[in-house]
């Protein structure tokens, strides 16, 4: 783990695109999951679901190399805020991974619970074929997760607002690439 970089006012630039990347990419999911069902079904619904699907896989991937990066190599800054403010930040920082780790096993269940085809490519071997009743409990589990993620995102996101024009400090700076505030 890396020492705090006393002098620092902003993350590295590694530390700057995973975040960036993951939110795009957690927004991206959330509407894709949104607007799946609005394709009929046949090959165009299950290239969106496929799409859908590969998104997750991608975000596993970045989740794990951002959470490698961090406790590796990333910069470590100085609190921004007071040792209580601070411990509720890093409360959401690992409760939002630890959601999102949750959301990628639990969207990797969903997959073979159903039996997803990929891209008319392949077929995952169902868990249980013909078992509506436990896919659909595990689609509302996956679904209950992702809203939990996009509120908690959403709070994460405007607290950074709220320090950046109410308290008018360099918080929302420190995860923006070259911002001097």
């Amino acid at each position: 783990m890396q020492a705090v970089s006393p002098g620092a006012t902003r993350y590295d630039t590694t530390t700057i695109v995973f975040h960036w990347l993951t939110a795009i990419l957690v927004a991206t999911q959330w509407l894709g999951a949104q607007t799946i069902d609005w394709f009929p079904k046949g090959a165009l619904r299950i290239d969106a679901r496929s799409m859908h699907i590969t998104g997750g896989l991608l975000l596993a991937a970045i989740l794990l190399a951002r959470i490698v990066w961090r406790a590796t190599a990333g910069r470590r800054l100085p609190l921004a805020d007071g040792p209580v403010l601070s411990i509720v930040a890093k409360a959401i920082h690992w409760g939002l991974y630890l959601l999102l780790a949750a959301m990628v096993l639990v969207g990797m269940a969903l997959a073979w619970t159903r039996g997803d085809t990929i891209f008319n490519l392949f077929t995952l071997p169902a868990f249980d074929p013909g078992n509506h009743a436990l896919a659909d409990q595990v689609q509302d589990v996956h679904a209950t997760i992702g809203w939990i993620i996009i509120a908690v995102a959403g709070l994460h996101a405007a607290a950074a607002l709220f320090h950046r024009y109410v308290w008018h400090d360099a918080v929302l700076g420190r995860m923006l690439a070259g911002s001097r505030r």
